[in-house]
C-alpha cells in the first residue's frame, strides 16, 4: 500500500502567536505519514463526507503536500479521490490507478464555484460527499462522482478500468495524509505553520461490499486510537487527533 501513497511530482509570513516555537525531532528527506479508517478487506465502493478549507495558502517555497482527507475504496479500486493542499493550489482530484502511468486524471479547484456547487455544511465547515464505486465487475470498471447540492443529483469526476486490479484482495483508505520536509525555521513541517485552524473531517464512512452498504465499524475496518498517534511522526506538534465515531468518523485539527 505504501508505494500508492506517492501522487504529486513534487509561511504565510505570520508565525504562530504561541510563544517559542516548539521542538520536534529534526529528519532527513521527506516524512510521509497516514492517520485514518483503513476497512480490513476490498470493496465495491466507498462513499464519505470530507470537509475542505478553501483558505489554506502554501507558499511557493513550501515543499509539502497534504491530502485531506483521501479516499481510495480497496486494493481493486481504479480511482483514489483526495483533498489535496500544496503550493500550486487546492484541489479535489481523481488519481487513475489503473492507467498505465498513473496520475490525476480529472482536478476540481476549491474555489467558490466548487464550494458553491459541491459543499454543504459540516461542523461549521463546507463539507462535500463523495462516492467511488464499481460500475463493472467483469470490466473492473470504477466511477467517481461528487454529489452536486444545487441540483440534488451525483456527478460523474471519472471513469476508469483495468482488470488486474481483480485480485488484490486488501482494504483502502480514508485518511489524513502528509508529505513534508523539516523547517529549520519552525523546528517542524513546511505545511504545519500554513494550516494553523484549519480542520480536516471524514464523516459517515461506508463501503459497498455485495451490494450493501455498510458503515464503518470496529468489526470492518481498523484506526489507530488517538491516544498512541505520534504528532512526531507527521512534522507538526499542533495536530490533534480524535475519532468520535468508530470507524465511521474521524478528525485531525493544527
Amino acid at each position: 500500500m505504501g508505494v500508492q501513497f506517492r501522487k504529486l511530482s513534487e509561511s504565510r509570513d505570520a508565525a504562530r502567536d504561541n510563544g517559542p516555537a516548539r521542538v520536534l525531532p529534526p529528519w532527513t528527506g521527506e516524512k510521509h505519514s497516514g492517520w485514518g479508517a483503513f476497512p480490513y478487506s476490498a470493496s465495491e465502493g466507498a462513499q464519505a463526507t470530507h470537509t475542505v478549507n478553501p483558505d489554506i495558502s502554501m507558499s511557493p517555497d513550501n515543499p509539502d503536500v497534504v491530502y485531506a482527507p483521501t479516499l481510495d475504496p480497496s486494493g481493486k479500486t481504479c480511482i483514489e479521490v483526495t483533498t489535496y493542499y500544496w503550493k500550486y493550489g487546492n484541489a479535489v482530484a481523481a488519481w487513475d490507478w489503473c492507467a498505465a502511468s498513473p496520475g490525476f486524471a480529472a482536478i476540481i479547484p476549491i474555489d467558490t464555484y466548487f464550494v458553491n456547487t459541491y459543499t454543504t455544511t459540516f461542523q461549521g465547515r463546507p463539507a462535500y460527499t463523495v462516492q467511488d464505486v464499481q460500475t463493472n465487475p467483469v470490466t473492473n470498471s470504477w466511477t467517481a462522482y461528487l454529489y452536486n447540492y444545487t441540483t440534488s443529483s451525483w456527478d460523474t469526476v471519472f471513469t476508469s478500468a483495468n482488470t488486474s486490479k481483480l485480485t488484490e484482495t486488501h482494504g483502502g483508505w480514508d485518511m489524513f495524509e502528509v508529505y513534508t520536509n523539516y523547517n529549520p525555521d519552525t523546528n517542524e513541517g513546511y505545511y504545519c505553520t500554513e494550516t494553523v485552524g484549519a480542520e480536516f473531517h471524514a464523516s459517515n464512512i461506508k463501503i459497498r461490499t455485495g451490494g450493501t452498504w455498510n458503515t464503518l465499524t470496529t468489526a470492518n475496518s481498523s484506526v489507530t486510537p488517538p491516544s498512541s498517534v505520534s504528532n512526531a511522526d507527521f512534522g507538526c506538534s499542533g495536530l490533534t487527533f480524535s475519532l468520535p465515531t468508530a470507524n465511521s468518523y474521524w478528525k485531525v485539527t493544527n
